[in-house]
């Protein structure tokens, strides 16, 4: 399977490419981050660890909207799918900003 996978990754267009470099960047970040706990590495290096891979995420999650919003609007955003696909892009971006803290 995984050759197949691989096939059909060179076959995607550059923007998904980047994406899932940067998502395989991450889970390199977490299985360090697995490394670190198993080796009871200090708790603030693990922790300064996971507010990187966090923010990595972040900004995953950032272009991967983006470049959503971008393929809406190119594609006549007048369409009833366009705008409601564009209302669920709004609506993630609200749920991945960051919360107030309480």
């Amino acid at each position: 399977m995984t050759k197949k996978l691989t096939a059909n990754i060179e076959e995607l267009p550059a923007e998904r490419k980047a994406i899932l470099n940067r998502l395989k960047r991450i889970e390199g970040q977490l299985r360090g981050i697995q490394r670190m706990i198993i080796e009871e590495k200090p708790c603030v290096e693990v922790l300064t660890q996971l507010t990187a891979a966090r923010n990595a995420m972040q900004q995953a999650c950032v272009e991967i909207v983006k470049n959503n919003l971008y393929k809406c609007i190119r594609e006549n955003t007048n369409t009833e799918e366009n705008i409601e696909q564009l209302e669920k892009l709004i609506s993630a971006l609200i749920d991945m900003a960051p919360q107030a803290a309480k």
